[in-house]
């Protein structure tokens, strides 16, 4: 961080000395106030990214398969429940009269909201997410032009409840097309709009994450949409946690899809995304932690660490993003592996064996 400090000079014989020493003693202790403060700014600057070190590892909380308490006491730096929705009165393009805008939370996920705090206290950063699967076309079809409003109530919500950010799920995949078909809301449009609204109202230190499929990044479908929202709002965006899975062609092989290999590596792997670029610091792999956790994807939680993590590891050091899974859960061997000893190769020394 640099620092510019605008001083006036005063040619000698235009006051008298003593004028210009006054002057030079007030210029002095004014330089000397205004140092003070930039000092004070940086360090408030230097503590508020000190939260945020990568890698990361991160968990979507979904289901109530498991209880929200089962979360405490895990190695997770970052918790994500999901997901808040909006009124179907308020998003319905029939209703002329539809009010404000207002978000729903899902009553399976009522419960985690009163453990937030305890998270918190761990250390853990606990975000709320908007939108996911629930949110489809017609969902998103009366917010458009709303999205001050919507950013107005996801706020609300988020200080309400005493989160540290927002992360946004938009899975619209027909909203993100090149040419818009009657009817469909401009997605590329409608992402920018929110993020931007949300920045604006949020607090200074909270965070915006999004959650893009991998095909969304990829310039060989409809132009890579995401591509246009990171260039248009991606200061004011965290990290990105890009979805390797319910797309086959964009997950295997690992090496290739995920990874990305030298020198020309696939546009949405980890490689191909940072080279675009987009920082490997705000860059997180997103995988499903079981089987039944997505259509297609999945990876044994051994082979994670031995072909995804512990190769970015070794490839980008500390700059590496981290590691996102869907979903928490403690029911499986493979949950409890991530809950337990996923860890220690995402943010630990496991990689260095």
């Amino acid at each position: 961080m640099r620092f510019w400090v605008a001083c006036v000079v005063i040619e000698a014989g235009t006051r008298p000395a003593g004028a210009r020493a006054r002057i030079m003693r007030h210029t002095v202790r004014g330089i000397s106030i205004l140092l003070a403060g930039f000092l004070v700014a940086a360090l408030a600057l230097t503590s508020a990214s000190a939260q945020e070190r990568t890698p990361r590892y991160a968990i979507y909380y979904n289901s109530n398969a498991s209880p929200p308490e089962a979360l405490i006491g895990t190695p997770y730096t970052h918790v994500i429940l999901s997901f808040i929705t909006v009124a179907p009165g308020v998003s319905d393009p029939s209703v002329p009269d539809k009010g404000p805008v207002s978000v729903v939370v899902p009553g399976k996920l009522a419960p985690a909201l009163a453990v937030i705090g305890r998270l918190q206290a761990e250390g853990k950063r606990v975000l709320i997410s908007f939108g996911g699967g629930d949110m489809q076309l017609h969902s998103y079809t009366g917010l458009v032009g709303r999205e001050e409003s919507l950013a107005d109530a996801i706020a609300a919500f988020v200080s309400v409840h005493g989160f540290d950010g927002v992360d946004i799920d938009f899975e619209v995949s027909a909203a993100l097309h090149r040419r818009q078909s009657p009817g469909v809301l401009d997605g590329r449009r409608f992402l920018i709009d929110l993020t931007a609204a949300l920045r604006k109202r949020l607090p200074a230190e909270a965070l915006i994450s999004h959650a893009p499929q991998a095909p969304y990044l990829d310039p060989a479908w409809q132009g890579g949409p995401y591509i246009d929202v990171l260039h248009a709002v991606g200061d004011a965006i965290d990290w990105i946690m890009v979805q390797y899975y319910n797309n086959p062609d964009y997950e295997a092989p690992v090496a290739r899809q995920i990874v990305g290999q030298s020198p020309q590596p696939f546009a949405t792997s980890y490689a191909g995304i940072v080279n675009s670029p987009w920082p490997s610091e705000k860059t997180l792999v997103g995988l499903p932690v079981y089987r039944d956790d997505a259509s297609s994807g999945h990876l044994p939680p051994q082979r994670v660490v031995s072909e995804v993590v512990c190769p970015l590891r070794h490839r980008y050091g500390p700059t590496f993003g981290g590691l996102t899974g869907w979903q928490f859960s403690t029911l499986t061997p493979d949950h409890r592996f991530w809950n337990d000893q996923m860890s220690g190769a995402v943010i630990g020394s496991g990689c260095d064996k």
